[in-house]
């Protein structure tokens, strides 16, 4: 078992090769605060990628149709500092600017599905039912701060990436690359499968730590904490958005788009989905339907000092995993999480500098598609502590 962790105007006037900029100095460097400025904006875009599948998302705004753009990923993208899904979160701002820029007579859906806390590996296990079904025309997905760098991490993001891809309606899939502060992010490992499917990528850092390393900007010009931007911040994304946007609009059309065969990584995690008490039988033992999580409301609540019955339910997959609450208190124990009647891995609900949100364990992975039957129960010297289960999650 193995825990999964945790404008635009001046774009013209921009050559990304050299970074020269239009009425600069005569070295042709950016001499001014605002040629400063453009010339940040402009380095945010690190690729336009193909731009078969946005250029018809542009010709559908052209024609005054409705566009849905959705957003994947964690805290940030949920809006944390500006407001959960407020009108001041990049998502929000991006979407009005799409409005504003493109759109001649139809509107622009803002379909936000960040979630505080949560890495690739749920991303992915969620997009098959809460973002996909709404066929949106771009998706961006935001998960380079809440990814680690081990291998799960680069197998999840490639499965995500592909899983949206290979969606019906041909979305066009942009990547968004967070920063923090002390200079986590998994930009290296998820540009390389954005360069492979060929796909538009924007960083935070390529265009921010160049200003604070020459001393024209600090954090807090970004940064409400260690790592989520402030309301300033998530109006500078959404800047590099449209930036990214009104590049990829002046480019020369690429005709078509095709996903690689190849993959990155031989094994994904395809089909993914979560399995609880609103979707799925279940045996509910020494457990209650329900959790103090707004967002996972279907899981299951351990009755403390109670017979420690498992919880169980039958699922399909090829890998298992499971969702659940991390807390900062010893009060959480320690579950067993028991497949087809053997011990496939234990699951602390307690950690050091957890904050109460969701975690997600990668509990055991097959060679092909076969019935599970789940149990979980209390370790024996647990049975007097906490532990909350959100959903089973499984893929094939």
């Amino acid at each position: 078992m193995r825990t999964i962790r945790k404008y635009a105007a001046a774009a013209g006037a921009v050559l990304l090769s050299g970074t020269l900029l239009a009425g600069c100095g005569s070295a042709g460097e950016p001499q001014t605060p605002e040629e400063f400025r453009a010339a940040m904006i402009a380095r945010s875009v690190v690729s336009t990628g193909n731009t078969a599948r946005l250029d018809k998302v542009f010709t559908k705004a052209e024609n005054g149709e409705d566009i849905t753009i959705a957003y994947v990923g964690g805290s940030i993208t949920e809006g944390y500092a500006a407001g959960p899904r407020s009108p001041q979160c990049y998502a929000s701002l991006s979407a009005a600017a799409f409005q504003r820029d493109y759109c001649q007579g139809g509107t622009v859906i803002c379909q936000n599905n960040g979630l505080s806390g949560t890495p690739s590996v749920l991303g992915n296990l969620r997009v098959s039912s809460e973002v996909l079904p709404a066929q949106p025309d771009i998706i961006f997905l935001e998960f380079a701060v809440n990814d680690g760098m081990e291998g799960e991490y680069k197998v999840a993001y490639e499965s995500l990436v592909r899983t949206c891809l290979e969606a019906e309606n041909e979305p066009a899939v942009i990547l968004l690359f967070t920063y923090m502060e002390n200079g986590h992010t998994c930009q290296e490992q998820q540009q390389e499968i954005g360069a492979h499917y060929d796909l538009g990528m924007i960083s935070v850092r390529d265009a921010i730590l160049p200003e604070m390393e020459a001393g024209r900007m600090a954090w807090s010009d970004y940064g409400d904490d260690d790592v989520h931007p402030s309301v300033k911040g998530h109006a500078l994304v959404a800047e590099f958005i449209a930036e990214y946007f009104a590049q990829a609009k002046e480019k020369k059309p690429d005709k078509l788009y095709e996903i690689p065969q190849e993959q990155v990584y031989p094994a994904l995690y395809r089909n993914g989905s979560l399995c609880d008490a609103s979707n799925t039988l279940y045996h509910d033992g020494a457990w209650n339907p329900g959790t103090s999580n707004s967002y996972f409301r279907a899981g299951f609540v351990y009755q403390k000092d109670e017979d420690n019955a498992p919880m169980s339910m039958t699922v399909t997959g090829k890998s298992l995993f499971l969702v659940y609450k991390k807390a900062g208190d010893p009060s959480w124990g320690m579950a067993g999480v028991y497949v087809n009647g053997a011990l496939a891995g234990i699951v602390n609900g307690y950690g050091v500098n957890a904050w109460g949100g969701p975690a997600v364990d990668l509990i055991e992975t097959y060679d092909a598609p076969q019935e599970m039957k789940v149990e979980i129960r209390m370790l024996d010297d647990h049975t007097d502590k906490s532990f909350e289960i959100y959903a089973i999650g499984v893929s094939d």
